[in-house]
């Protein structure tokens, strides 16, 4: 069962999902001062913070779509599909929100090997879960982590792992 954001103990190492970061970015309301306020305690050293390079990518494809939806109000897949410059035409506000993401000086940022990979079929096959979050779970798993921070109920049915949710 998920618990809230803001009651993450201090002190604790927790694996940041993409949603936490595209929150804090392109949120609003408390979802957004929950994730500001959380990845201000990430950046303070009271929670030491992870991600991934996967992560990362997720997130710039989820600006990206978001950017190509709101400006043709139409599927951005197949806005991409039929005008692949259009990650060009975004690619300067993508460049702004990664860099104050990699501005949070103490977050850490975990490249995924190859044994990660390896790894996620069993992660989906023991959790039901798709290939991203297996992955994030074998990351987590390298680095001894039992605390992710996400709006992702998946996580949810992996029963070693506790979820902080903002709020």
């Amino acid at each position: 069962m998920a618990r809230p954001l803001a009651d993450l103990p201090k002190g604790k190492v927790v694996f940041i999902d993409s949603n936490i970061f595209h929150l804090f970015l392109r949120g609003s309301g408390s979802l957004q001062r929950s994730c500001t306020a959380f990845l201000e305690r990430v950046e303070a050293k009271e929670i030491t913070g992870y991600t991934s390079a996967l992560v990362l990518d997720e997130l710039i494809f989820k600006i990206l779509l978001k950017k190509v939806e709101e400006k043709h109000r139409r599927n951005p897949l197949v806005v991409l599909q039929d005008h692949p410059e259009e990650a060009s035409v975004h690619s300067q506000e993508i460049r702004r929100a990664v860099g104050i993401v990699l501005g949070i000086g103490a977050l850490g940022i975990v490249a995924v090997e190859k044994n990660h990979m390896e790894d996620a079929s069993d992660q989906m096959q023991k959790h039901s879960v798709l290939s991203r979050n297996a992955i994030h779970l074998s990351v987590m798993s390298s680095l001894n982590c039992h605390d992710i921070a996400s709006a992702d109920s998946d996580f949810d049915r992996v029963a070693d792992i506790n979820r902080w949710r903002p709020e």
